[in-house]
């Protein structure tokens, strides 16, 4: 009985040790890094883009449909970059936002292009929203936040559920500054003076108590005013095929 009891317990060791063993084994080698499920992500992540889209009602800029998108698809063309490519979407919520989601999506809300009172200033939004995508922000975030919803067999997650976890999940701090040290270069390559994103930040920051969430995902609003606003303000000399006002009252 004695014999038997010893081999259960030695059983029952082995089967913990082992256990244990793959444990550490996953934790150390996450599954993102096979390169299945790193397939099995990136076809995710395009079919999330059409839930997203369709789900969402996501307009794309170029199109020829409204002043409004031909007007988004210009800002488009002059805020690029030889290293990527991405689409810039128009989102009809109110809330003053605009976001960068996987696929290289950006999405300007119909809230943040009304508070734009110059086309430069969303410019400098949609630059700081590809910084984002240039750094693979959105990348890091999927993998720690949507891993289980995204990668693991038989998961349920519906495109409503992806799509609250994408929105309201915020970038780290550091992310947040490093989008902005981006929008600071790409404009000031396109010859515009970032002081004109101080400019639509002390707007948002008189209507704080109307965008908590805006102001919660991004380092102190303070902070940014007083980053953007070292540089001297000058007109910009940019010229447009569409009017700005005309745009914004066609919201």
């Amino acid at each position: 009985m004695n014999t038997m009891k010893k081999r259960l317990w030695r059983d029952f060791l082995i089967l913990v040790v082992l256990f244990l063993g793959a444990w550490i084994f996953f934790i150390y080698n996450p599954v993102v890094d096979s390169e299945v499920v790193k397939e099995t992500y990136i076809n995710k992540e395009k079919e999330l883009k059409d839930k997203l889209v369709d789900l969402l009602d996501y307009k794309i800029a170029d199109g020829d449909t409204t002043q409004l998108l031909r007007s988004l698809g210009e800002l488009k063309h002059l805020v690029s970059d030889k290293d990527i490519v991405y689409d810039l979407y128009y989102s009809d919520s109110r809330e003053i936002n605009a976001y960068a989601l996987p696929s290289n999506m950006i999405v300007i809300n119909r809230g943040i292009i009304l508070e734009c009172d110059t086309p430069e200033e969303l410019i400098g939004v949609i630059a700081h929203e590809l910084g984002h995508l240039k750094m693979k922000h959105h990348t890091d975030k999927l993998i720690t936040a949507l891993s289980i919803e995204l990668l693991l067999p038989g998961s349920g997650s519906t495109a409503g559920e992806v799509t609250k976890i994408l929105t309201q999940n915020a970038f780290s701090r550091d992310m947040e500054t490093e989008a902005d040290d981006y929008a600071i270069k790409k404009m000031k390559e396109l010859g515009i003076s970032p002081n004109y994103l101080a400019k639509l930040f002390k707007k948002m920051y008189k209507k704080s108590d109307l965008i908590p969430e805006f102001l919660n995902t991004h380092p102190g609003m303070n902070k940014r005013i007083s980053k953007f606003s070292k540089y001297p303000f000058e007109e910009s000399k940019l010229e447009f095929t569409f009017d700005w006002l005309k745009v914004k009252n066609s919201l």
